[in-house]
């Protein structure tokens, strides 16, 4: 039987949760329905007065090659940030998870770039990769001449150049979360995978990756909604050029609603996007829990 006492706490937890849950569905959900309404409009932003257009919008969306061109070099931008970014995160955890010495100074060291704001990270970037950066003067100065080049405007390397500074940036992030998967490994299947004589790349493909595919699960998660919402990068770095190489499909939207006042149109393309995401993160998690395993 529910006491008074418990009905009254009860009811100031509820009270206690309602501007908490106000600012939740004020922040959250109003402007997603919001946008789901703009988008079968053709909304410019500012006027009062605008018309519905049924599915025009997400229609035109498979038609116009720059979007098209975007999603391309998102894609593109994802896969190399992934792989690339996967394969140094997991070899700096395996490295830093030993008991080496200053290996507590290295994982702060690393870790520090996913702390900073990507904007301060781009615009420190820039003073390094700009024609007359550091980079280029290190790389005369030690008579590689051949290799340089204008890092920041060259359509054939630019998004190669974006990618490695994400990597960069998110690196000790994922290390950390690689080592957490490491230690969660127990020392009976180490001792046990010794005995059966599991050594070097056998032992890491057989033993040790299917007991962290938990932590690659997370992993892979943030990294791939990350990579696919990439924004500031390019934006400060390049602003999608050269000739579009690095327009993303972020910077498209943005373009799209403040620079040719589309509201409407950003908005499907916003969604579009979303939906995008939502299945590829749902097929990632659907494949990599299925290839965890319980000890």
């Amino acid at each position: 039987m529910i006491t008074k006492r418990a009905k009254r706490d009860f009811i100031s937890a509820c009270l206690f949760l309602v501007p908490a849950l106000c600012l939740f569905l004020t922040f959250k959900y109003y402007p997603l329905m919001m946008t789901l309404y703009y988008s079968f409009t053709n909304w410019d932003g500012f006027s009062k007065a605008f018309e519905y257009v049924s599915f025009d919008n997400f229609l035109n969306i498979f038609h116009e090659s720059k979007i098209y061109g975007a999603f391309m070099n998102t894609i593109y931008f994802a896969v190399i940030s992934i792989l690339v970014g996967t394969a140094v995160q997991l070899g700096l955890a395996i490295i830093l998870i030993n008991k080496l010495k200053g290996n507590r100074f290295f994982r702060t060291i690393l870790y520090m770039p996913s702390v900073i704001s990507s904007l301060i990270i781009s615009l420190t970037w820039i003073s390094f990769f700009q024609y007359n950066g550091i980079i280029n003067r290190v790389l005369e100065s030690v008579g590689l001449d051949m290799l340089i080049r204008n890092w920041l405007a060259d359509a054939d390397i630019t998004i190669n150049v974006l990618a490695a500074i994400n990597i960069w940036q998110w690196a000790g992030y994922g290390m950390i979360i690689y080592i957490t998967g490491l230690q969660s490994i127990p020392t009976e299947v180490k001792e046990a995978a010794a005995l059966d004589g599991a050594t070097g790349w056998s032992k890491f493909m057989r033993i040790t990756l299917p007991l962290i595919m938990p932590a690659v699960t997370v992993n892979m998660f943030i990294s791939i909604t990350g990579a696919l919402k990439v924004f500031e990068l390019p934006f400060i770095l390049t602003g999608g050029g050269p000739m579009n190489s690095t327009n993303t499909v972020t910077m498209q939207i943005y373009n799209t609603a403040f620079l040719s006042n589309q509201f409407g149109y950003a908005s499907s393309i916003g969604l579009t996007f979303f939906l995008f995401i939502a299945i590829l993160t749902l097929i990632q998690l659907r494949i990599t829990r299925r290839m965890e395993v319980e000890y």
